[in-house]
């Protein structure tokens, strides 16, 4: 379950025009009806997107000299996001139209969100018998099926009705708010450690054939789950090859996501930003009042 941090605008912005050493009346388009330069162009756009762009351009540098990402990640995310959209029937390029986005664009997003991801890791402490313990779910698929629910309070009326015996994939048509998995009274198919949340994945690991979970709590609200079957799963490399990613992958799920404001506006205050351009003063509020704070 991909997760989205910082919320970054990615337009097509040309706010570097001014700083490219060329005069601002230079004509970047002519027409019979009038040319339009540099100025009313960075102009333009400025007033549209200039806020939400010079962020996006001061947060990458700051996070970019702090953390480094390779091209090779870059790449490998990108491939494994396109063969995903394409698995799910989609054709990639009009799904990054649907986005406004184009693949320069898109991997662009994905280099943050890696940047983003090493700002959240940072510090995080997991243990070697976690990270054991990941890889040896990794050698196994498990299929289970749930019911989510908004409270607590159902969550429990409805596993009494399991615990007396009552339809799970009945009681997932009539209670369960998950739409995409109700119809199928639950159903959720096959998936591996990194697939669900956290929560949801210890508790359907925990599991055997058959069981029923007490009701285990997430982001999403209360599920009760239900193992259907497991089966093996083949795993690339040894341990030691895989170490470095499972870490990370710890790392994030034990990560609080509300430090990674805290940390980029640290970031933002040690470089000393200064915006010249009184439009855009406000800019970086977001980060700089979270600062002061």
């Amino acid at each position: 379950m991909k997760k989205t941090f910082l919320s970054l605008t990615l337009a097509a912005s040309v706010l570097a025009l001014s700083a490219c050493g060329n005069s601002g009346d230079e004509k970047v388009a002519t027409s019979k009806v009038g040319d339009v330069t540099k100025d009313q162009l960075y102009k333009e756009m400025k007033d549209s997107v200039g806020d939400s762009a010079l962020q996006l351009i001061i947060i990458e540098k700051v996070l970019g000299d702090k953390y480094k990402v390779a091209d090779k990640d870059v790449n490998a995310e990108y491939k494994k996001q396109k063969e995903d959209i394409e698995k799910q029937g989609q054709d990639f390029k009009q799904a990054l139209a649907a986005q406004n986005m184009t693949e320069k664009s898109f991997k662009r997003s994905i280099k943050l969100n890696l940047l983003q991801e090493a700002a959240l890791a940072d510090g995080v402490k997991v243990s070697e018998a976690d990270m054991k313990a990941y890889f040896e779910e990794m050698k196994k698929e498990v299929k289970a099926s749930h019911i989510l629910v908004k409270d607590e309070k159902t969550a429990k009326e409805v596993k009494a009705k399991l615990d007396k015996g009552e339809n799970f994939a009945t009681l997932a048509k009539k209670y369960s708010t998950d739409s995409s998995s109700q119809a199928n009274g639950g159903e959720l198919g096959w998936f591996g450690p990194d697939k669900m949340v956290p929560e949801f994945t210890k508790a359907a690991y925990a599991l055997k054939k058959g069981e029923i979970s007490e009701p285990v709590k997430s982001t999403y609200g209360y599920h009760i789950i239900k193992l259907e079957d497991e089966r093996a799963a083949k795993v690339s490399g040894s341990y030691e090859d895989n170490k470095a990613a499972i870490k990370k992958k710890l790392q994030l799920q034990e990560a609080d996501q509300s430090q990674l404001l805290t940390k980029v506006s640290k970031l933002v205050k040690d470089a000393d930003v200064k915006i010249k351009d009184k439009d855009l003063k406000d800019a970086l509020s977001q980060f700089t009042n979270s600062s002061a704070q």
